[in-house]
């Protein structure tokens, strides 16, 4: 049986046996040149077809009982990438930006710049978690701007992580379970901040950007990339009235109409919540917003793209999903609302996880509460804390192993991982390490 993702190895059997060729390896045992042709005859052509054909038949009904348990759909999967500005592709339907501001330079930076400094741009940097925290260290580096020395400040770029806590809020409000976001890319995005005092600032002037200054990162320079944005399959769309059938009135409130026929099945659709809505329900083939009142504009909707993504001309950067990986094994648990927390069970579902081309999950460690180990940002840091508190609970420390070694998105991977199973496992405080 071939599996979802083309592998043709059998869904319930991980290794499955190879008799064709375990009985030619015996074959081979057979010195007698008469009697291996014998027996050759015998056991491909006779017993061969035999297994072979029992083969097909397991693999059929091994097909059938996978199709009966159906996992739930997941309408709601969340993609990232990066790309460069000047290639965004606006007429790709698969892939928008995370900040549509991103876009337009000069709007951007009149949002951002302050009272006593002014926003240059945004870099990413492409290095390890290692090499992040030492870089989030630095609050300055030196340059030039105007022919004279100056320094320029960086901080991590707080709008993208704002879009993430936004995007959970909605989630919380249209009351569909929240999956972990992997925030891979967007973590190491940073702005650069200059004092405003220094800048020329005459009538006509283009305003001061990362274009027309020079900065000195130091050992940090090979790892920082200009013109980088993000895109999500994140859409937005803005609907009134009018894109409504006729509201039902209940007493002093409206219910308004999403209609989602004719709209493709696999994708997910939300209702941001604003101070005129209040209740969103969501039913088959269509989305019920309470609301008191009857006339309304610009309400906005996203909309989740599920199809595959498309990768535009120059689209290089890999796609980071929070996406799981299909098998039999999951769709009986989730059935079945089983789980086990034994070691096989604990591994299966980290390796579920859209993780598998970075690192691999290879064993695991309980300890009592306590054991130092650096407090890593998780990314769900705009969850509400349980109330247990973290520094009371037992220790889970899951070690992984490099699939790609050096590759600068494996400690990302890690976090993600451990994020998406402290999720999970609420009574342990989950910590994941590359070893």
């Amino acid at each position: 049986m071939r599996n979802q993702g083309g592998s043709s190895q059998p869904a319930i059997m991980e290794y499955p046996f190879d008799y064709d060729r375990y009985i030619k390896e015996r074959l081979r045992e057979i010195g007698d040149l008469d009697e291996r042709r014998f027996a050759k005859e015998i056991l491909l052509d006779g017993l061969g077809r035999v297994i072979r054909c029992m083969e097909q038949k397991y693999q059929k009904l091994e097909q059938r009982v996978y199709d009966e348990v159906e996992t739930a759909a997941n309408q709601y999967g969340i993609v990232t990438t990066i790309v460069q500005r000047k290639h965004y592709d606006p007429t790709n339907g698969t892939l928008f930006p995370v900040d549509e501001r991103d876009l337009d330079g000069k709007m951007l930076s009149e949002d951002l710049s302050e009272d006593n400094r002014v926003f240059l741009g945004t870099i990413f940097l492409e290095a390890d978690e290692e090499t992040q925290k030492e870089f989030c260290a630095r609050v300055c580096f030196p340059g030039i701007r105007n022919q004279k020395k100056e320094d320029f400040f960086i901080e991590q770029t707080r709008r993208y992580q704002e879009a993430v806590e936004r995007l959970y809020q909605v989630f919380q409000d249209n009351h569909v379970p929240w999956e972990t976001m992997n925030t891979g890319y967007l973590d190491k995005f940073y702005d650069v901040y200059a004092e405003k005092e220094s800048r020329l600032d005459r009538e006509g002037e283009e305003p001061d950007s990362l274009e027309n200054v020079e900065i000195w990162y130091g050992k940090f320079a090979s790892a920082v990339r200009y013109g980088r944005i993000p895109l999500w399959n994140l859409e937005k769309i803005f609907f009134d009235k009018t894109d409504f059938m006729m509201p039902c009135m209940d007493g002093i409130y409206y219910e308004h109409e999403f209609s989602l026929e004719g709209k493709e099945e696999r994708d997910g659709y939300l209702i941001r919540a604003n101070e005129e809505i209040l209740e969103i329900r969501h039913e088959p083939d269509r989305i019920l917003i309470k609301s008191g009142t009857e006339i309304f504009v610009n309400w906005e909707a996203l909309h989740l793209v599920q199809k595959k993504t498309q990768r535009s001309l120059d689209y290089e950067a890999p796609l980071l999903t929070n996406r799981r990986k299909d098998s039999f094994v999951r769709r009986y648990a989730e059935k079945n609302g089983s789980c086990l927390m034994t070691r096989l069970d604990l591994f299966r579902r980290i390796m579920e996880l859209d993780i598998q081309d970075y690192v691999e999950v290879v064993d695991y460690e309980i300890s009592e509460a306590g054991r130092d180990y650096p407090k890593e940002k998780g990314m769900n840091w705009f969850v509400p804390e349980e109330v247990i508190p973290m520094e009371r609970r037992r220790l889970l420390l899951l070690k992984f192993e490099e699939k790609q070694r050096g590759n600068y998105l494996n400690g990302s991977m890690v976090r993600f991982a451990v994020s998406q199973i402290q999720r999970e496992i609420h009574e342990y405080c989950c910590v994941g390490v590359i070893v």
